[in-house]
């Protein structure tokens, strides 16, 4: 089989959680050992394969350790039977690559799998290393970083990883009352001026996807000290953001309905909205999936 690595990346389809996973892993150099718990972390190697049986194959992180193992890290919103078998392919094209011994890990920000190994057959398994969020306790989590700070201690990268991270971690808690308060922790950190940099770039990106009501959207717009002319620089990646927060709203709703119907609603609720904030019809039908006449006929 022909694999071999090239030095370009393809565009991923966007998510708010893939680009905050991005931001982590580009600009804060403690996020790989965050995950893995590895300390030995040499060099991150290129994305992109090609191979015989897929053209291109774009992963999403991969990185040479100092004994000459490669780590092969996935994040994923949504754990599917595909999904397995396609990071199995992941690994087997990053092993043909560069003749190394591959260890997988998935960052799963989403839902905890029923299944998590994949099976080729009997002797052939993909059995990688899961890092489930939803298995961290947010409360505990936040009370350590709030006694930290009442105790003016120094906020070090991975309680900024934990806060980043914070809205995928279990809680009973509402997402906008929870991204509020982050806001709020924000604002009395004793940290590091880049990462305080980076916190607040993520937190308008969950701000983006989680808050709904006007209200809270100027409470974080004024917690996050945001400029009029910041909004407009940044506004693609926000509105991105809002419109990724209404698809996963839009299938929440569909999945405790249980019904087609409510699926099928939800997307129209996500339309009407696009449709108010004056989207353009072919993006409206292409996000959301409906016919183009289903669209035209909102009011």
């Amino acid at each position: 089989m022909d694999n071999r690595l090239v030095d370009s990346s393809l565009p991923n389809k966007y998510d708010t959680e893939d680009k905050i996973f991005s931001i982590c892993d580009s600009e804060i150099e403690e996020f790989t050992e965050f995950l893995t718990n590895l300390k030995d972390i040499v060099e991150l190697l290129p994305k992109r394969y090609l191979s015989q049986d897929f053209r291109d194959l774009n992963i999403d992180y991969a990185y040479l350790l100092k004994n000459g193992d490669v780590v092969h890290i996935e994040h994923h919103t949504n754990i599917t039977e595909d999904l397995m078998r396609r990071n199995f392919q992941y690994q087997t094209v990053l092993h043909a690559a560069t003749k190394k011994l591959v260890h997988p890990f998935i960052f799963n920000t989403g839902r905890i799998p029923k299944f998590k190994v994949d099976y080729a057959s009997p002797t052939l398994l993909y059995n990688p290393t899961w890092i489930n969020s939803k298995e961290k306790e947010q409360s505990v989590l936040l009370n350590n970083i709030k006694y930290k700070i009442q105790n003016n201690q120094v906020i070090n990268a991975y309680d900024a990883l934990d806060l980043i991270w914070m809205p995928t971690y279990r809680t009973n808690q509402n997402m906008e009352n929870i991204i509020i308060e982050l806001i709020g922790i924000y604002n009395n950190l004793i940290i590091d001026e880049n990462l305080l940099g980076i916190l607040r770039k993520c937190l308008i990106l969950w701000s983006g996807k989680h808050l709904n009501t006007e209200e809270n959207i100027k409470k974080a717009m004024r917690g996050l000290n945001m400029t009029k002319k910041e909004v407009e620089v940044t506004s693609q990646d926000i509105i991105n953001a809002r419109i990724d927060g209404m698809l996963c709203r839009a299938e929440e709703a569909g999945r405790e309905e249980g019904r087609e119907e409510g699926r099928e609603e939800g997307k129209l609720e996500t339309a009407r909205n696009m449709v108010r904030k004056g989207f353009a019809t072919e993006d409206i039908v292409e996000i959301t999936g409906l016919p183009r006449l289903s669209v035209l006929n909102i009011k």
